[in-house]
C-alpha cells in the first residue's frame, strides 16, 4: 500500500515537472518572449475613403459664395466648379493619412483622364486658421458640358501598398449630375 502511494505520487509529481517543462517554466515568459520577437506591426491591406462634393467659389457672385460655395451637393450647373473633398483613413488606427503616408491620390473623370488630389488645411488663405485637414480636387465644368450624370472614381494607394477606390452609388437620383447653367 505505502509502495502504491510512493509510485502514484512519484507518476504524478512527474506528469506535473514534465508538463511545466512543455510549456516554458510554466511562466509564459518564453512563449511571450518568442511571440513578441516573431510578431510583426500590422499593415492595413485596404483603406477607408469618406468625402463630399462642394461648389467651388468660381463664378459666383459675392451674395452667391454665402450660401453655394464649399456647401455639400451632388448637382452642378455648368459653367461651375466641382470639389471633391476627401479623406483617407486607415481601418486599423481610425486615423486619416497625411501627404507624408501616401504615394497617390487621383480622380478619373469620365473622359478616363485621371487628376491628382492635393493635401492642405482648411479653410484655406492667407490669413486662415485651418480647422480641419484632408485632399482636395477640382474640375471646372465648361458652359457647354453635356448635361445630366457625371462619373468618376476616386483611387488611393499608400506607401505601404494598402489601396481605397471610392464609387458612387449606382442611384441616379444620387449620381453626381451637372444641370443647365442657371439651374441648380
Amino acid at each position: 500500500m505505502i509502495l502504491r502511494r510512493i509510485l502514484a505520487t512519484t507518476a504524478s509529481f512527474a506528469f506535473v515537472v514534465g508538463t511545466l517543462a512543455s510549456c516554458g517554466g510554466g511562466t509564459g515568459e518564453s512563449t511571450a518572449a518568442t511571440a513578441a520577437t516573431t510578431a510583426k506591426p500590422q499593415v492595413a491591406s485596404f483603406l477607408i475613403l469618406q468625402g463630399d462634393t462642394v461648389r467651388s467659389p468660381e463664378a459666383l457672385t459675392d451674395e452667391e459664395k454665402t450660401f453655394l460655395s464649399c456647401v455639400q451637393q451632388s448637382r452642378f450647373p455648368q459653367g461651375s466648379r466641382i470639389v471633391w473633398r476627401f479623406k483617407a483613413l486607415d481601418p486599423l488606427s481610425g486615423k486619416a493619412l497625411d501627404d507624408k503616408a501616401i504615394k497617390s491620390f487621383d480622380l478619373t473623370l469620365p473622359d478616363g483622364k485621371t487628376q491628382a488630389f492635393k493635401y492642405g488645411g482648411h479653410p484655406g488663405g492667407a490669413n486662415a486658421v485651418p480647422t480641419d485637414f484632408f485632399w482636395t480636387s477640382g474640375f471646372s465644368l465648361p458652359k457647354d458640358y453635356p448635361t445630366g450624370a457625371f462619373t468618376y472614381q476616386i483611387k488611393v494607394t499608400t506607401l505601404d501598398g494598402a489601396v481605397g477606390t471610392w464609387d458612387q452609388f449606382k442611384v441616379a437620383a444620387a449620381l453626381l449630375t451637372v444641370v443647365p447653367l442657371g439651374k441648380r
